[in-house]
């Protein structure tokens, strides 16, 4: 492998991006376009041509009506060292590769997006119905159980959609990717069906009728062919998944953390006498409960599935199939769910953040404080016996 090519797959994988998948033509270039059109577009551009390979080319050539300024004259640079290089460009989107799946393309004129979940378990799903002159957009944000968060309907044009799903990505970080859109549909009305309070801006029946009058199917997760079935090794490798994007932001609830943080905290200042494996064995049992309550088994598979999706679809197929398989695991022992190396990275990162942060505020507080808590004044009380001199 040539310095140019390492250099090039290192610089996508800072970018997120799948050398590997982008080469064979296994990424779709929608995944590309919040890349393409931000501040590192060219810097994506140069390195997708470094790869030298027809997927490569593929990408770019899909990437160019939607780039302008100095990202296109790069990527026309790049197109054109391809070439020299032998490499076809086509003209055109190419025919998926033999062997491969392609995305998920609209069915009519009905086609539908998805995000990931974020730490709440919410997310987004679109329904976009073209129609003449533009398109009408059904925007929903939906919890994973709690149900519809609010539902908007807008009219937009294929650009403002365009330019609104790229803002997404390049600000807030939330890639929005094809999916069926039966099966987006199937889960607004079950989001719907949990949903207690039903007001105007909470009501997906209201509105589906503008999408279609088909009877909704069975609600399930979307799944995507760029993944391999996972097995129990994927699941074993679950903690690698809390550095990857979502799962670095998911958070419970502070509030309910809190009164597993105060147990932890009040270990300290036990007048029970523990030793060090002793301790740590009270903590280990307060974060195996915290997992099972903060993080229900069938909610947090659930949230799993529709994340590898959005990962899988985007060219993340190894941290999907990590995910799938930690999913998996939770739905067919949910009862082991607070030993998954994942939940319980959640945990700890939570309870660790809270902790803390208590400290810090306890010790500031205690600087000025006239009253010591009972532990403090036990220790004391020790100290000062053991520095007395007999008498």
């Amino acid at each position: 492998m040539s310095d140019r090519r390492a250099a090039a797959i290192a610089a996508l994988a800072a970018l997120g991006v799948d050398a590997d998948a982008l080469s064979e033509g296994r990424l779709a270039a929608d995944a590309l376009l919040p890349l393409a059109t931000g501040a590192d577009a060219e810097r994506l551009v140069a390195a997708i041509a470094e790869l030298a390979s027809a997927g490569a080319a593929a990408a770019l050539a899909a990437l160019e009506p939607h780039v302008a300024g100095g990202t296109r004259r790069e990527l026309r640079r790049g197109l054109y060292r391809l070439r020299q290089r032998g490499v076809a460009v086509p003209e055109h989107a190419p025919p998926p590769a033999p062997g491969t799946t392609p995305r998920a393309e609209p069915e009519g004129d009905v086609e539908a997006f998805v995000s990931t979940h974020d730490g709440a378990g919410d997310r987004l799903l679109w329904l976009v119905r073209r129609q003449s002159g533009g398109s009408l957009v059904v925007a929903a944000q939906v919890n994973e159980p709690g149900g519809l968060r609010d539902v908007q309907v807008v009219d937009m044009t294929r650009k403002q959609i365009r330019a609104v799903r790229q803002r997404l990505a390049r600000e807030g970080g939330v890639l929005l990717v094809p999916a069926p859109w039966r099966v987006v549909d199937a889960l607004l009305v079950e989001a719907h069906e949990r949903t207690a309070n039903r007001e105007r801006g909470r009501d997906y029946l209201r509105v589906r009728s503008q999408i279609t009058a088909e009877p909704a199917g069975a609600p399930a997760e979307p799944v995507s062919r760029h993944v391999a079935a996972p097995d129990e090794r994927d699941a074993a490798a679950s903690a690698s998944l809390l550095g990857e994007p979502p799962f670095a932001a998911w958070a419970p609830d502070r509030d309910a953390v809190a009164s597993f943080a105060d147990e932890i905290g009040a270990l300290r200042d036990s007048p029970i006498v523990l030793n060090e494996l002793q301790q740590r064995e009270r903590v280990r049992e307060v974060i195996r409960r915290a997992a099972l309550s903060l993080y229900p088994a069938a909610t947090l598979a659930r949230r799993l599935e529709g994340t590898a999706y959005v990962l899988a679809e985007s060219g993340k197929s190894a941290a999907a199939r990590v995910a799938l398989a930690t999913a998996t695991h939770l739905r067919t022992r949910p009862d082991d769910a607070g030993e998954s190396p994942f939940v319980i990275g959640l945990v700890e990162r939570a309870l660790g953040t809270l902790l803390s942060a208590n400290v810090a505020r306890q010790s500031e507080e205690r600087r000025s404080a006239l009253v010591a808590t009972p532990g403090e004044y036990l220790r004391a009380r020790e100290s000062s016996r053991r520095g007395r001199s007999p008498g």
